[in-house]
């Protein structure tokens, strides 16, 4: 059982911020924006807060959503060592991205098995755990937005119009299809090769890219939109058994 009943979760990634909503072990609701949406009717009684973001922008935000639940009790998550029974791989805990962290988390508690865990956002992140809550590391690669926007913004002439962006057969026949197209076989590569290494392993995805990039490779999965913050549900819950 939850220590509280109410509990907001804040994720603050590189381009988004999502703020989840629990009752309990319920998620309420799901919301996406530049600012935490008060006209839910919803009073936390604990915020779990959790960002990728700068330390100026992280303080920022935790000020406007402070600001608005001054009443609410408030857990910054971090990487850690271990936590809920999942070791971390990295040398030095910390500098584990805490999204990567949570997800690592929640999947080992989701799959209670070998897993592979795939998060396709802004980057394209993949990390493995073992059925014994072993952490064995993972990758960061670009990811399809971000490849695209780096062959923009250091080439003259590759240029297109969002409108030219359209499904074709064989190879790509306009500058559109092979910049869009190629971002996807650089990334289909890339999980293509990960499979390779762990085929048993079940993979958990999520993240707005991850479903359409691994039903193309025609990998088995569960997908979970709301990985992070289950995986933030499960830290922040500990933390505070803790601390009572």
């Amino acid at each position: 059982m939850s220590v509280e009943s109410r509990i907001l979760v804040v994720d603050a990634g590189n381009t988004s911020i999502k703020f989840t909503a629990f009752e309990g072990e319920k998620v309420l609701w799901v919301q996406r924006g530049d600012s935490c949406p008060v006209e839910t009717g919803f009073a936390p009684e604990v915020i779990y807060f959790a960002s990728v973001r700068s330390k100026e922008q992280s303080a920022l935000l935790h000020a406007d959503v402070q600001a608005e639940f001054p009443s609410s009790e408030w857990i910054t998550l971090t990487s850690q060592a271990t936590a809920c029974f999942v070791r971390n791989a990295y040398i030095e805990p910390e500098r584990l991205g805490i999204d990567r962290w949570l997800g690592v988390i929640a999947a080992h508690h989701l799959i209670k098995g070998d897993a592979v865990v795939v998060d396709a956002g802004t980057a394209i992140k993949v990390d493995v755990v073992n059925r014994e809550g072993v952490h064995l590391g993972g990758y960061i690669a670009p990811g399809l937005a971000m490849m695209t926007e780096s062959l923009l913004s250091k080439t003259a002439r590759i240029r297109f119009d969002s409108h030219e962006v359209v499904e074709g057969e064989g190879l790509p026949n306009s500058t559109a299809r092979a910049v869009t197209e190629g971002c996807h076989e650089m990334a289909l590569g890339f999980l293509e090769r990960i499979h390779h290494l762990y085929p048993e392993f079940k993979w958990v995805v999520t993240g707005g890219d991850a479903q359409a990039l691994l039903n193309r490779l025609g990998i088995a999965l569960e997908c979970f939109p709301n990985l992070v913050a289950l995986g933030a549900k499960l830290v922040g819950d500990e933390q505070l058994r803790g601390n009572k």
